[in-house]
Order: C-alpha cells, then sequence, then structure tokens
C-alpha cells in the first residue's frame, strides 16, 4: 500500500524491515516489487481467455478458485449462522453463550493469525489448518450422532464436545482457510493478471457462501447427524489439493512463484491443466 498507493518506497522499506526483521530481506522485497511495477506499466495485461489457454495461469487460477472454494464450502459459515442450532442437537443448554464464544474466538484468531503467516508460512498454516479443522469435525459429526442415535439424555459429553471442536474448528478455520486464500491470490499473480485473477477468485467465493447458506437447511435435515461428515470430505479434498499443488508464497517475489507453477503445471496432465 505505500509503495503501489502512496509511492513512499522509503516508508515501505521501513516496514518491511519491521515485519521482516532483516534489512536485506526487505530490500530484496522492494527491488521485487519495483521490477514488477516496470514490467506492468510496459506489459500488454493478460486477457480472461489466457487463464484458458495458458498453463500457468490456468493452474494460478484454479489454485486461487479451489482455495476460495475450500473457505466457503468448509462450512463455516454454516456453523457461524447455525451455531445455536447446531450446540442444540448436540445437547448443549446455553446454545446462545455457546455461539458468542465461538464469535469471540473468531475475531480474535484472526487478528493473531496475521504474524503466524509471516513466520511459518502461508502454506504450512493452510495445511495446519484444515488438518485441524477435520479433526474438529470428527468431534462434532460424532458428538451429534450419539446424542440423535444413541439417545437423548444418554450420552452427557455430547454438548462439552461439541463446544470443544467447534471451537477448535473456529480456531483452525481463521489460522489457515479463513485468511490465507486472500493473500495468496495476491501473491500468485503477476500485476498484469492479478486485477482479473481476483475478480474471479471473489465471484467464487461468494457463489460458495451463497450455495452454503441457501442448502445448510435442506442438507441437514437430509442426511442429519451426518451433516458435518459430508463437509468434512470437503475439508479433505481441500487438504489433498493445497498438498498438492499450492506452493509456499512467504517472502519470494512473484517471479519465483510463477516458475514454481509453471513447473507444476508442466508435471499435470496437459488434459488436465
Amino acid at each position: 500500500w505505500l509503495y503501489y498507493n502512496k509511492e513512499r518506497e522509503d516508508l515501505a522499506k521501513n516496514a518491511l524491515t519491521k515485519l521482516r526483521k532483516s534489512r536485506e530481506a526487505a530490500e530484496e522485497e522492494i527491488e521485487a516489487m519495483i521490477k514488477e511495477r516496470t514490467a506492468g506499466t510496459s506489459s500488454v495485461m493478460v486477457t480472461y481467455g489466457q487463464f484458458l489457454t495458458n498453463p500457468t495461469l490456468r493452474l494460478s487460477l484454479l489454485i486461487g478458485v479451489v482455495l476460495q472454494c475450500a473457505q466457503q464450502l468448509s462450512g463455516i459459515n454454516a456453523i457461524l449462522n447455525y451455531a445455536p442450532a447446531i450446540f442444540k442437537d448436540a445437547g448443549e443448554n446455553n446454545a446462545d453463550l455457546a455461539t458468542m464464544l465461538v464469535g469471540a474466538i473468531n475475531v480474535i484468531m484472526t487478528f493473531i493469525s496475521v504474524p503466524l503467516m509471516d513466520k511459518l508460512g502461508r502454506r504450512t498454516l493452510m495445511l495446519a489448518g484444515l488438518a485441524m479443522m477435520v479433526v474438529s469435525y470428527v468431534g462434532v459429526g460424532v458428538s451429534q450422532y450419539y446424542h440423535h442415535i444413541a439417545g437423548e439424555g444418554e450420552y452427557h459429553w455430547t454438548s462439552p464436545v461439541a463446544i470443544l471442536t467447534l471451537i477448535t474448528f473456529v480456531i483452525s478455520f481463521a489460522i489457515g482457510p479463513g485468511s490465507i486464500p486472500w493473500l495468496i491470490v495476491g501473491e500468485i499473480f503477476t500485476a498484469e493478471a492479478r486485477g482479473k485473477a481476483s475478480s474471479i477468485c471473489v465471484g467464487v467465493n461468494w457463489v460458495c457462501n451463497l450455495i452454503v447458506c441457501f442448502t445448510y437447511d435442506k442438507l441437514n435435515a437430509a442426511i442429519q447427524p451426518y451433516t458435518f461428515f459430508f463437509y468434512m470430505g470437503i475439508v479433505v479434498i481441500s487438504f489433498i489439493f493445497t498438498l498438492l499443488f499450492v506452493p509456499e508464497t512467504r517472502q519470494k517475489p512473484v517471479d519465483q512463484i510463477n516458475r514454481e507453477i509453471s513447473e507444476q503445471a508442466l508435471k499435470c496432465p496437459p488434459t488436465v491443466f
């Protein structure tokens, strides 16, 4: 922002030095920004058609789109929007209080995740977050199963397990899929492609959000108490995709990231990528 919007290279370098804790790393990143900006002003903007014909752009866009799908189709908004009903389904009497606790933790963890992304890396946090979400969904699904199938009131542990695992789920989401997809979309595309790619990814994100909000009630009515095992399957697929295709972007210039994605695209069957 300081460099691109305010054209204050000195302030941008100072801010990066504090963030990276290295003057050398900050200068390298500023130099990469200068090269990217120069290339952007002298290059032709990427067209939407090139996202389909260029293997590197195609895989980059696929990464951006899948990460946005992973964020929303994980069921996070189903949990946040229907948390009181979910807690009641697991036998919790103080559902509203538990919902407030989950919401507060989501806000707090979002702030905590910011420094973690630069210390641990985007890919690492994304994988860790997705893996923890899978474990959390097992807890939520099992607690709902026993509360509904094995007999209401028979198992008193279902309520605390549901609260604990939903809190763990929200923490996992906040440190991984909640924030990282937005950051990665801005890092894997050059200046010529970033605007159009971001618009596509944002559109996909909102469509997936809409799908979850409109289908949760019907899905829950149809397959309860297995609803969250369905969302868990989506998270597992997202984990596998991230493991196979998403590069680490921390402290890397965009041209290096593009080279890595290009090499990955060449490894894939041409009929797919």
